[in-house]
């Protein structure tokens, strides 16, 4: 996942999209366009993988999404502390054009960053120069997946490759991956062979945009800066500004290499791992290519990778047509019922991040409280954790995942395999259902604890047993027509969401 805040997938530009559309039945190979850049976007084209190996997605529940790579040698996000300007690219409400200009005439592009009270600050040649300490011996990914495993998780992501370009496995292609680092350790490989260990469903996240191999033909100013304010330098690896032009020529040739870098990187991880469940395609909205060059016909495409993985599930964030909706952030958790699949990705870090920081973590509850309203909007939850240098999580994030555990071993059906209540029954509170088993969610609020609470649910069915689910204790109802009215005492609640569990015959 990209940056700071996550605020820039929803703001990113134009997508060139470089592969086709499917369809099982259809041959006919068309170029798409993203035009709504926003990860919640409105006009990307949803065609469900009918492949009877695809079938999991919707009952999924809760995955873990692993961002990790040379960054968290310096306790830095992935990606996006190398790009100058992000500090008034993602400001809001804008900067002044005066403040703006003064920041330029500065030479200082980072100037009020986050980054220079942390003392974090670092160029593009920097960072990339990260990747010569990382050195994870004791890296141990079964670690991580059973800790998912644990916590009731049915499927994982791991970041293959972030916008950085550093390749978690020896890749043929390129120079920055572990086969020039590391050895030709194969972070990818482990992570794969524990996730079929433990029997978590496999998915890869994969960068197009890779700002080391397009690093000489990179502008590393934040492309919001350029685009709201003017006469803004375009910056090197130095955070420089860029005094050489590339030819046509020149530029061509590399749109070619790109498209062909990517295609080559696609297909060795689609190709040498097994069966890869989910294909995370990501993109920032920088042009790699231009749109309706002939360079994208090098490039992979839909046909080709499901001819590669008949199963997979692909985000619809580069092709702009995918398997499944994509929302971003604790912010932008769905609100409204998904009458398709969806997925909802956030991260333990309180501050957005999905790389590896000291920063507190978020609240277990409020974790928990997020997941169910994902759920019962038919939504999977997709929660980040960022391993440090070492390749471990922190004991904070440890600690996390082993109360979410708890949590799901009293509660794991009204999550994984449940669905939103039928238009027939209705709830006061939010609610799932799976088999003869209705879930009626109590948030964690800490204002409602100490209170009595009254749920109200309607349903035609005839009731066989109320009570708060992993408990004997039955609750005390009433029923007045089709309408229950159920009562939870204060006593009863804790610090967690609780869950009253309908049984109905």
């Amino acid at each position: 996942m990209s940056n700071k805040n996550s605020f820039y997938k929803c703001i990113v530009c134009l997508a060139i999209i470089c592969c086709t559309h499917y369809m099982f039945a259809q041959t006919n190979k068309v170029k798409s366009v993203n035009l709504d850049p926003t990860p919640q976007n409105k006009n990307y084209t949803y065609q469900h993988n009918t492949n009877p190996g695809s079938q999991w997605f919707p009952d999924a529940g809760i995955g873990m999404f692993i961002h990790w790579g040379i960054s968290s040698v310096n306790e830095l996000d992935l990606s996006w502390p190398m790009r100058a300007g992000t500090q008034i690219g993602w400001r809001n409400p804008k900067l002044s054009d005066e403040e703006v200009k003064k920041i330029m005439d500065s030479g200082n592009y980072i100037a009020g960053h986050e980054c220079e009270s942390k003392n974090n600050c670092i160029t593009p040649n920097e960072y990339f120069a990260l990747a010569k300490d990382f050195n994870p011996k004791n890296c141990d990914p079964e670690k991580w997946v059973k800790a998912a495993k644990d916590a009731g998780m049915t499927y994982a992501v791991f970041t293959a490759k972030h916008h950085d370009g550093f390749a978690m496995w020896p890749s043929a292609y390129g120079n920055f991956n572990t086969k020039n680092y590391l050895g030709g350790r194969d972070f990818v490989k482990e992570y794969v062979n524990a996730c079929r260990k433990y029997g978590l469903k496999v998915g890869l996240y994969f960068s197009p945009p890779d700002w080391y191999f397009d690093g000489d033909f990179q502008n590393f100013m934040y492309y919001g800066v350029a685009r709201d304010y003017h006469n803004i330098p375009a910056l090197d690896r130095d955070l420089k500004p860029r005094t050489a032009i590339k030819t046509n020529e020149e530029k061509q040739a590399h749109y070619n290499e790109v498209a062909q870098f990517i295609k080559g990187q696609i297909e060795e991880l689609l190709i040498n791992y097994g069966k890869i469940d989910v294909l995370w395609l990501d993109t920032d909205g920088v042009t790699v290519i231009p749109k309706d060059n002939p360079a994208w016909d090098k490039c992979i495409s839909m046909d080709r990778i499901r001819q590669l993985q008949p199963g997979i599930l692909i985000t619809p964030r580069l092709y702009g047509v995918g398997d499944y909706k994509t929302y971003e952030s604790d912010k932008n958790i769905p609100t409204e019922m998904q009458d398709g699949w969806a997925e909802f990705c956030t991260t333990i870090a309180t501050d957005e991040t999905w790389g590896y920081t000291k920063v507190p973590l978020k609240s277990t509850a409020h974790v928990l409280n997020n997941m169910i309203k994902a759920r019962v909007l038919n939504t999977n939850s997709l929660l980040n954790f960022g391993p440090d240098k070492e390749g471990d999580f922190s004991p904070a994030m440890y600690k996390s995942l082993g109360e979410i555990s708890a949590w799901m071993k009293v509660n794991a059906k009204s999550i994984v395999g449940a669905k939103a209540i039928s238009g027939t029954e209705k709830a006061s509170v939010p609610a799932t259902m799976n088999a003869n088993h209705r879930y009626l969610f109590l948030l964690s609020e800490e204002k409602e604890l100490h209170k009595d609470k009254k749920v109200i649910f309607k349903t035609n069915g005839t009731v066989k047993a109320v009570r708060l689910s992993g408990s004997r204790t039955k609750l005390r109802y009433a029923v007045q027509q089709n309408e229950m009215i159920i009562y939870v005492p204060a006593f009863l609640r804790t610090s967690l969401p609780d869950v009253i569990d309908v049984e109905l015959k």
